[in-house]
Parts: structure tokens; C-alpha cells; sequence
């Protein structure tokens, strides 16, 4: 039987987990730990040609986001540029790209994530990134913009496999699920933000080194809402074909980024 797709939908929701953890990460609902396969490798994305602000500023905090995942020890993901983008949607088309929409599940929401993956096994097929336009944008860390390398960051961290965090405890990293105008402070990996990223990848495995803790009270919703654009479709009829080719997608919201 073929294997089941899911497409993941992070959106994130003002809420503050019950439990604390080192680290979350995300799971599929067959409890595999999503990933990218080592035959992905470099995890390859694209950049939008729109960028709201000048195009190098943008691309070069892009790329220093994902960067800054690469860079961790003993973690063996990698990345590689390829080039602009006009997408102006998440689309399940084969690329993993990064753009930029007005219009975004909620006003607060600052970035989203959406992950293609197979339920059986966790396996990443595709993530985009999606940044909201309504916001103002920068890359120096003004008190009045929205930073893209902060936000890229923790947002690259979902790409990556791992889930928000809502407890005041863990306020100063990454995947801290929150973000302020002016934050920076997501550029920067905390120790267990790393932890995390090499507990998956460091031998290539994704069943291994997982005291994150899995999804357990991570504080997130679920929701059949499909995201704007591509996915306005008739998701009943869609369901009951794959359901006769023997497949299921779903489409799930998991955690957003929000200001505080």
C-alpha cells in the first residue's frame, strides 16, 4: 500500500504548555519523528524574487538562518541555496521555498511552516516557509521592524523538526514560540535548541536521542482548516480519491509564530 502524505500546517497559538522540555519535537500521527531522509541532503531552498526589503539584505539573513542550523555540532544536516522564486503560495510542487503573503492564518501571525510528510515514517517530503507582508521588515534589529534572520531561524528550526515552545522558562530560545519587533535573540541557537537538531540527525537516525519529549503538552491545537490559497479547494472530494488510490493527506495546524 502506498504510504501515507501528510501536509503539515504550523501555525502557532498564544498558549503556554503544561510541561517543560528541553526540547520538542515534532512527531507524525503514527509517532515518527518527522525528518529529512539523509538522501535529501543538502536540503535545498529557494528565496521569493519579492522580498520586502532589498533583495541582498534579505538573501544574506536568509542564508545566515540557515546557517546557523547547519553550523550545529554533531547535527549532519545541510542546506544549499538555488536560486529565487516567483511562488506567492505553499504548494506541494517540489520546492522548499521561502516567500512572502499579506494574507496569513490571523493578523499576529508572523511566520508559518508547512511540512509535506509521510505519516509510516516521518520522511519530509517539502516545507515552505511563509513570511507575513503586513509586517515591517528588517535585518539590523530596529525596535520598530520585524528581523528576518530572527524569524527565519526559528522558523527554519520547524523545517528542521522541532516544535514550539510556550513555557516562560523557555523564553530566551529559539523555538520559543513568541516573537517581539526589535528580537534578535532567535538568531542566536540555545544550547538545547542544538540538542535537539543532533538528537535527530546526528547519526542520521530519527529514533534516536529523543529527550525532547516528543508532542507530549507541547501546547499546540489541531484544526481541518485548510491555509489560504492553494488549498481553497474542495478538500472532500480530494479526500475520498486519495482515499480510493489508498492514501490520506491531511492538513493539520501545529504552531505559529505570534508577537507577544
Amino acid at each position: 500500500m502506498k504510504k501515507i502524505l501528510i501536509a503539515t500546517f504550523f501555525t502557532a497559538i498564544a498558549f503556554s504548555a503544561s510541561f517543560s522540555f528541553a526540547y520538542k519535537l515534532e512527531r507524525s500521527d503514527s509517532g515518527a519523528i518527522l525528518h529529512w531522509p539523509a538522501e535529501a541532503f543538502p536540503v535545498q531552498y529557494r528565496i521569493t524574487n519579492r522580498p520586502p526589503i532589498g533583495a541582498d539584505a534579505f538573501t544574506q539573513a536568509v542564508q545566515m538562518a540557515f546557517n546557523t542550523w547547519q553550523a550545529v555540532n554533531n547535527a549532519t544536516i545541510t542546506f544549499q541555496y538555488t536560486g529565487s522564486t516567483d511562488s506567492r503560495e505553499p504548494a506541494l510542487d517540489g520546492f522548499n521555498n521561502i516567500i512572502m503573503k499579506s494574507k496569513v492564518t490571523g493578523s499576529d501571525v508572523v511566520g508559518q511552516s508547512y511540512i509535506y510528510y509521510y505519516v509510516s515514517d516521518g520522511k519530509i517530503v517539502e516545507c515552505d516557509i511563509v513570511l507575513n507582508a503586513s509586517y515591517p521588515w528588517g535585518t539590523d534589529g530596529a525596535a520598530n521592524k520585524m528581523d528576518v534572520q530572527n524569524v527565519l531561524t526559528h522558523e527554519i528550526g520547524h523545517l528542521c523538526c522541532l516544535d514550539d515552545l510556550y513555557d516562560a522558562g523557555d523564553s530566551e530560545k529559539t523555538m520559543y514560540g513568541y516573537i517581539d519587533y526589535g528580537e534578535t535573540k532567535k538568531r542566536t541557537l540555545d544550547p538545547d535548541d542544538a540538542a535537539g537538531l543532533a538528537a535527530v540527525y546526528s547519526q542520521g537516525s530519527p529514533d534516536e536521542g529523543d529527550s525532547g519529549g516528543g508532542s507530549s503538552g507541547c501546547g499546540t491545537l489541531s484544526s481541518t482548516q485548510p491555509p489560504p490559497g492553494p488549498y481553497d479547494i474542495n478538500f472532500l472530494w480530494l479526500f475520498l480519491l486519495l482515499l480510493l488510490l489508498g492514501s490520506r493527506r491531511f492538513l493539520r495546524p501545529r504552531a505559529k509564530l505570534t508577537p507577544q
